[in-house]
């Protein structure tokens, strides 16, 4: 059995943290493609197949994947053309059946037991389908039992159709590729063979109840990090410097090179990277995940939070935020998460605006920000790579990427009419008749 990880997509909806393959995002420390080859090696598949896109970006992380107890091969795709032309470009590699996936799923030893209970014939393939209020924002399932009757992208109706998504784990075999070699060539060329095999009776369900991670929006790689840091086990390095009224929890890791300074809290799970400061009185609760060489200032509060490695940030408040490499946030920063009427906070992706599913959400930021003092930003804002952002600023909207955005004073100075000028050179009140 082999598993073939598609890593090679665009992602544009992932904008301002898609300057390199998303995968390639560290959390505790590692980037998500590492946890998820992790995850495939604890399912007991020992071969894979990884899609790159022009520039490989993996293999000077991965190797041959002898590191990790695996066999890695690498197929490439000049372009990003949809999932059939990316599956057809590592064909050749593929001996077996094989499970697909896309790089982010880091609970893939979880799904395949999901789809090993369910599999009923061995020249069956097997989509993992989810139970969802929203499906229609993805490929959609049309079944009776658990055979696949049809698929839908995006529908535009959803008659006919069950509630359940595709959330892009399957197990395929070599009847499917060759079917899929006799479709045109198109962006939807994989769900389209998918959809014919189906209505070729050859098409089975697993519905997962097991949380199943999506990294389409910049704000899922929160559920990521969640997800990895639930399974932290306490580790204080001994090259770490922690002050003795610093106070930290049980499942906490805290990597060589960290100080912690006086009356910090750290409460877990948390993660935090190599060579990085926490400041006085500084408290990181609510799973945070704190990268390598970043500083958090005295009396910042960070929560539900990923900082990305070489950040530095004052005093203030993050809360249910990422933030990107080497960006500079001054002092007294504040992320509003949530909106006065609790309501899901919705943002503005590609001139459109998504419903996030989440009533806590701060802000996301790329890479190489500067943030002057006494600057908020309101739910769900995107700020994009080397953007600056003035003093006393409160954010609105998103901020495009190489953009000034700051709020515009006018200086005032008035004498006091109300007073005039007395002896000894002091002030006394003007008399009035």
């Amino acid at each position: 059995m082999q598993a073939v990880i598609l890593a090679g997509g665009a992602s544009s909806r992932f904008h301002p943290l898609n300057e390199k393959p998303k995968s390639l995002i560290k959390i505790a420390g590692d980037p998500i493609i590492v946890h998820t080859v992790r995850s495939i090696k604890r399912a007991g598949i020992n071969d894979i197949v990884l899609l790159t896109g022009p520039v490989n970006y993996f293999k000077d992380i991965l190797g041959n994947g002898k590191k990790y107890g695996v066999k890695i091969t690498y197929a490439s795709i000049p372009v990003p053309t949809g999932m059939g032309d990316g599956l057809l470009r590592c064909a050749p590699f593929i001996k077996s059946d094989f499970f697909l996936l896309h790089a982010h799923h880091v609970e893939f030893d979880v799904l395949r037991k999901v789809i090993d209970q369910n599999r009923k014939a061995l020249n069956e393939a097997i989509i993992i389908g989810k139970k969802s209020k929203t499906p229609k924002h993805y490929g959609v399932l049309k079944i009776e039992g658990s055979k696949v009757l049809g698929i839908v992208e995006k529908p535009k109706s959803m008659r006919g159709l069950s509630n359940l998504r595709i959330i892009g784990v399957y197990l395929l075999n070599q009847d499917f590729i060759k079917m899929l070699k006799k479709m045109k060539r198109e962006h939807y060329s994989f769900e389209n063979a998918l959809d014919r095999y189906a209505k070729q009776g050859k098409v089975r369900v697993a519905i997962s109840s097991q949380e199943v991670i999506t990294l389409k929006y910049p704000w899922d790689v929160l559920r990521v990090k969640d997800f990895i840091l639930e399974k932290l086990k306490r580790s204080i390095s001994k090259k770490a410097i922690v002050a003795k009224s610093a106070k930290i929890s049980e499942n906490v890791v805290i990597e060589e090179g960290v100080q912690i300074s006086d009356n910090a809290v750290i409460q877990g799970p948390c993660y935090i990277g190599r060579n990085s400061f926490i400041g006085t009185n500084a408290l990181l609760r609510n799973s945070t995940d704190i990268e390598a060489n970043v500083t958090i200032g005295a009396y910042m509060e960070v929560k539900n939070s990923l900082i990305m490695e070489d950040a530095k940030t004052h005093s203030g408040f993050v809360g249910d935020s990422v933030i990107g490499l080497n960006t500079r946030i001054g002092a007294l920063f504040g992320t509003a998460n949530v909106r006065l009427d609790r309501a899901n906070i919705r943002v503005i992706v590609k001139n459109e605006k998504i419903d996030s599913g989440l009533r806590s959400l701060g802000v996301v930021i790329g890479e190489n920000v500067v943030i002057g003092e006494r600057v908020s930003t309101m739910p769900g804002v995107i700020i994009g790579n080397n953007a600056n952002i003035g003093p006393s600023t409160t954010v609105m909207k998103n901020v495009d990427s190489d953009t000034i955005y700051y709020t515009r004073f006018k200086e005032l100075v008035e004498k006091k009419s109300h007073l005039r000028q007395g002896y000894g050179g002091q002030a006394r009140p003007k008399k009035y008749t």
